[in-house]
């Protein structure tokens, strides 16, 4: 008897053992969709909202949990921010029911204030984690540090990275970025505290050590929001970073993993959109359909005529002058009556070819100057305008939109010379640049006020007459459209690249 009881303990033993292990090697799965840089509704080149919502659907109907991350980019610029200052993507994404949204820094498009109002609209969590406003001594109001999402008996950790040159690009006030290295550190010990059993970084800005926390498995992999910038995306990616772009804005991630083995190993398996998924739903694409015909019906009124073919490519606009850039410099210059009239080149958002004789709408306008910026005048010394145009060339090379279109003005640069030493020639209206002497200058209350790195602008005399309530800049170019009826701008050898 004492024989057969030892052989039902070891047995048990053996059985508890194989239970245990099988325990220790159970498999889980998610399905992770992840999308974003999706901010002209009107355009139909990539991917869609209306895809996204068939994806969605076709997925979120299997057993796997899914998780719907959509990473930002889109609440500006584009014809309908202008007016609602993207409240209308907002609307969208609420029917598409996202587990979360991060931030880029086209989120702070219409600054911070705009910004909090659009997460009270939204009906799900916005992430950003090294994002601080002084004023309440926290992240901006509205906005989460870190979160988990949790579905069925998964549960994943966001930590969301907030490119810092947001504060020099759009001129904010008030919130700044943090550096993110501990704050990322704070948060990965935060989440593991709370349960996360995996743990995602989302970002546009590559860090070396983030591959370093993806190796030593503090991170289990990466979300990247790659800048428009970047146009292809299929080049190399750093390990467990999984990509989107403008051009590829939708990327679905099939992940698994050991549930509670020593080792948690991963598997995750990408597959890019497929757009012939239809939503049975139709929802989201009425949504869409209303908003497109609502912008139809305001801005498809014909202003004019385009006299040549006009390119507003982005490659083209931020590296030299162009044709529309001038005629854009020009207005300036006319309105306020000025010596100069300078443009940023990042304002400029269409990237568009017209041809010679079509039409011009206000949709147009809308689309190629989707922020809402008012005419400021300057007066500025010859000093202080060269400080201004070594900032525009300095980062020519990585096509930043801090690069002027000008009027009234004319220069030369060579790349060959450091950044702040690139200016080899300025002339004013054909005359000498004088380093004491005064000029007025026409411009943006962006540039105006420190945008793009501007910051000489701010040490400068601002005439309140046209700094406050002026006319906006897309109102003075259609009401100079409207005036010329066909416009017919040329490259004007304002701005010539030279050699050392």
């Amino acid at each position: 008897m004492a024989i057969y009881f030892r052989r039902l303990i070891v047995l048990h033993i053996l059985l508890m053992s194989i239970v245990a292990s099988a325990a220790a090697t159970t498999e889980k799965h998610l399905t992770l969709v992840f999308a974003g840089n999706m901010p002209d509704i009107s355009k139909h080149t990539y991917g869609t909202f209306t895809d996204l919502s068939g994806l969605l659907e076709k997925i979120r109907a299997k057993k796997t949990p899914t998780i719907f991350t959509f990473g930002g980019g889109s609440l500006g610029p584009s014809p309908f921010s202008s007016l609602d200052k993207g409240s209308h993507i907002i609307d969208i994404l609420n029917t598409l029911e996202p587990d979360l949204m991060t931030l880029t820094k086209r989120e702070f498009s219409y600054f911070e204030d705009e910004l909090t109002l659009r997460s009270y609209e939204a009906a799900f969590p916005i992430v950003s984690s090294n994002l601080y406003d002084p004023l309440i001594n926290s992240n901006l109001e509205g906005i989460l540090t870190s979160l988990i999402v949790e579905k069925e008996d998964v549960k994943v950790g966001f930590i969301s990275i907030l490119d810092e040159d947001v504060v020099e690009e759009y001129s904010l006030k008030r919130a700044s970025v943090l550096e993110p290295r501990e704050v990322i550190q704070q948060q990965i010990d935060l989440l593991k505290q709370k349960g996360a059993e995996l743990l995602v970084l989302v970002y546009s800005k590559e860090r070396d050590y983030y591959q370093t926390l993806i190796s030593e498995n503090q991170i289990d992999f990466a979300l990247r929001i790659l800048p428009t910038s970047a146009s292809n995306h299929t080049q190399l990616q750093p390990n467990r970073v999984y990509s989107i772009s403008s051009k590829e804005p939708i990327i679905v991630l099939r992940i698994s993993w050991q549930a509670k083995g020593q080792e948690k190993k991963i598997t995750i398996k990408t597959s890019k959109h497929n757009s012939a998924y239809i939503p049975t739903k139709p929802t989201t694409a009425l949504l869409i359909d209303e908003y497109n015909q609502r912008l139809n019906r305001l801005l498809n009124q014909e202003i004019g005529f385009f006299g040549s073919e006009i390119l507003t490519s982005r490659s083209l606009v931020r590296t030299r002058e162009m044709p529309f850039g001038n005629f854009i410099a020009d207005v300036l210059k006319d309105y306020a009556k000025t010596d100069i009239g300078l443009i940023n080149s990042g304002m400029i958002r269409g990237d568009k070819r017209y041809t010679k004789g079509s039409i011009i709408t206000r949709k147009d306008i809308a689309t190629e100057l989707p922020f809402r910026e008012h005419i400021a005048v300057l007066s500025v010394t010859g000093a202080q305008l060269i400080q201004a145009l070594e900032n525009s060339v300095s980062q020519v090379e990585h096509a930043e939109g801090r690069f002027l279109q000008v009027s009234g003005i004319s220069f030369t640069y060579s790349l060959e010379k450091p950044a702040g030493k690139r200016i080899q020639s300025v002339h004013i209206n054909g005359n000498t640049l004088n380093p004491e002497q005064k000029y007025s200058v026409a411009t943006s209350d962006y540039l105006a006020n420190g945008g793009d790195g501007y910051d000489v602008f701010q040490n400068a005399l601002h005439n309140d007459k046209y700094t406050h309530k002026s006319s906006g800049v897309s109102h003075a170019v259609t009401r100079m459209i409207q005036l010329q009826k066909t416009i017919e701008p040329k490259v004007e050898f304002r701005i010539r690249r030279v050699a050392e």
